[in-house]
C-alpha cells in the first residue's frame, strides 16, 4: 500500500514508510493479547465480532510508542486503517488540504482514533501528537483483511461512516460557533418501557433539525441501553461518561467530539456506551454536559426513557418542556399516575411544562383518549395512531421513519409535536 504517514519529533521517520506493520513482537503473550482484545471490545465498530475474530485481529496489531512532543501525520492513503490510543495522553487534530484546522479532540485511553477514509486521498490529514508518553495500537488494511476475511468489508464500511460523521462534526462545530446561544431543553420520558419514547424522541428531534439544521442536539440518557444512535443509523464512538474521564479543561472539547451527526443535521450525544458506565452519570456531570450542550445549540432534546436516576432528574428539573409518552394500556395508567404525582408534588413541575402524548402501540387499545384523560386527570397534547411495524422496518432499513415514510402515524405525530414545541418555546421569535 502507498502509505503517506509521517512521524515528526524525536523519533521522526521518512515519509512513505509505514508507521506500523501487522503483527509485532510479543503479540501472542496472553497479557498483551487480552489487553488488545479488551480495547477492540470497547469499540462500537468491533464490539459485535466473535471472540475468535477479535483475537485474530489482536495478534495482528502493532504497538507504536509516541513520546511527548512527537506527532504522527496520516492521510487517506496511509497504510493504517485502525488506530487506538492504548495508554497515555494524546491530541488528535484534523486539517484539510490547505492546512485549515477542522477539529481537535483528546481521546481517552481505549478510544478509537478516526482516520481519513482512503477514498478522501490527500484532502484530509489527521495528526496525533503525544502529550505524555503514549502507546498506540494500529492495524493496517492487510491485517484487517487477514484477520476477518470477507467480514472486513463490514468493518471498513463502519470506519468510513465514522469518518463521514467526524467531518460532519467539524462542519457543525463551525456553524455553531457562529451563533452561540443558550438553548431550551425538551425531555422525553415514559413511566413504562416499550412505550415508543425513543422512537418519538428521535423522530421529533429530526423534524426539529430539518427546521434548524446543525442546531438541534439529542442527548440519549435512556439507561442502561440507549438506542438513539441505532435508530438514526449512526455509529457512536464517544459519550458523556467517556468525556468525563478527561482533564476538566478538556471536557468540553471531548464532549463535542462525542457528538455524531445525522444527515438531517441532527446531532446525537450518548450518555453512555456501555451499561457499566451508568454509575458515572452523576447529577454534577449531567449538569456540566447540559451547560455545554445548551451553549452550542438552539435546542437540546433529551431521551430519558423510563429513567428516574439522578441524571434524568437533573434534566427534568431544567427542562422547559417535559414530554410524557403514555400507551393506552391499563398497566401503564398506574405508573403514569404515580409519575405525574411525583412531578407535581415532589419536583414542583407545573402542568404548563408537561406535554402528554398518547401513543397507540397496538391496533385495538383497551382504553381510548377520553378514558386515559379521565384516569390521569390531564389532557393529551397529541395522539399517535397505531403504526404497525413501520418504526422497526425503518430501523432495519437504516433510516429514520421521518425520512422513510413521512406519512406514517409516528412521523406525522413527530412532525406535529415538533411544530408544537417550536410554537410553545417561541423558537422562531
Amino acid at each position: 500500500m502507498d502509505a503517506r504517514e509521517v512521524r515528526e519529533g524525536h523519533g521522526a521517520g521518512e515519509e512513505g514508510s509505514h508507521v506500523a506493520a501487522s503483527g509485532g513482537l510479543g503479540a501472542d503473550r496472553p497479557s498483551v493479547l487480552q489487553l488488545r482484545v479488551r480495547v477492540l471490545e470497547m469499540s462500537s465498530v468491533f464490539a459485535e465480532l466473535p471472540d475468535g475474530a477479535l483475537r485474530s485481529l489482536a495478534r495482528r496489531m502493532q504497538a507504536v510508542a509516541l513520546a511527548p512532543g512527537d506527532t504522527l501525520r496520516l492521510g487517506g492513503r496511509g497504510g493504517d486503517v485502525v488506530m487506538f490510543l492504548a495508554t497515555g495522553v494524546a491530541e488528535q487534530s484534523i486539517t484539510d488540504a490547505s492546512g485549515k484546522l477542522l477539529l481537535t479532540r483528546r481521546p481517552a485511553p481505549g478510544d478509537l482514533l478516526i482516520l481519513p477514509a482512503p477514498r478522501t486521498g490527500d484532502r484530509y490529514v489527521t495528526s496525533i501528537r503525544g502529550l505524555t508518553q503514549s502507546l498506540l495500537l494500529t492495524l493496517d488494511r492487510d491485517g484487517l483483511m487477514a484477520g476477518l476475511g470477507h467480514d472486513a468489508d463490514k468493518v471498513v464500511i463502519a470506519l468510513d461512516k465514522l469518518w463521514d460523521q467526524q467531518v460532519a462534526a467539524a462542519i457543525e462545530t463551525q456553524a455553531q460557533a457562529a451563533s452561540r446561544t443558550s438553548a431550551p431543553i425538551v425531555a422525553f420520558f415514559s413511566a413504562k418501557g416499550g412505550s415508543g419514547t425513543s422512537t418519538i424522541a428521535v423522530n421529533s428531534a429530526a423534524a426539529l433539525a430539518v427546521r434548524y439544521p446543525r442546531q438541534v442536539l439529542l442527548i440519549d440518557l435512556s439507561a442502561p441501553f440507549g438506542h438513539a444512535a441505532l435508530f438514526a443509523d449512526l455509529v457512536a464512538t464517544g459519550s458523556i461518561a467517556g468525556a468525563s474521564k478527561a482533564a476538566p479543561e478538556d471536557f468540553e472539547k471531548n464532549l463535542r467530539g462525542a457528538i455524531v451527526y445525522h444527515k438531517t443535521g441532527l446531532g446525537v450525544l450518548p450518555g453512555t456506551l456501555r451499561p457499566e458506565q451508568v454509575d458515572l452519570m452523576t447529577a454534577e456531570l449531567t449538569g456540566r454536559a447540559l451547560d455545554v450542550a445548551a451553549a452550542w445549540h438552539r435546542l437540546v432534546v433529551a431521551d430519558l426513557g423510563t429513567s428516574l436516576a439522578e441524571a434524568a432528574l437533573v434534566v427534568m428539573e431544567r427542562a422547559d418542556r417535559l414530554v410524557v409518552v403514555v400507551p393506552p394500556e391499563i398497566a401503564a395508567m398506574t405508573d403514569a399516575r404515580r409519575t405525574l404525582a411525583i412531578f407535581r408534588d415532589i419536583m414542583n413541575v407545573p402542568d404548563s411544562r408537561l406535554e402528554l402524548v398518547l401513543n397507540n402501540r397496538v391496533p385495538s387499545a383497551p382504553l381510548d383518549r377520553n378514558a386515559v384523560e379521565s384516569i390521569l386527570g390531564h389532557k393529551m397534547s397529541l395522539t399517535i395512531g397505531f403504526d404497525d411495524s413501520r418504526p422497526e422496518d425503518a430501523t432495519l432499513a437504516g433510516s429514520l421513519l421521518l425520512q422513510r415514510d413521512p406519512n406514517s402515524q409516528v412521523a406525522r405525530g413527530a412532525t406535529e409535536l415538533a411544530r408544537a414545541i417550536v410554537g410553545k418555546l417561541k423558537l422562531d421569535a
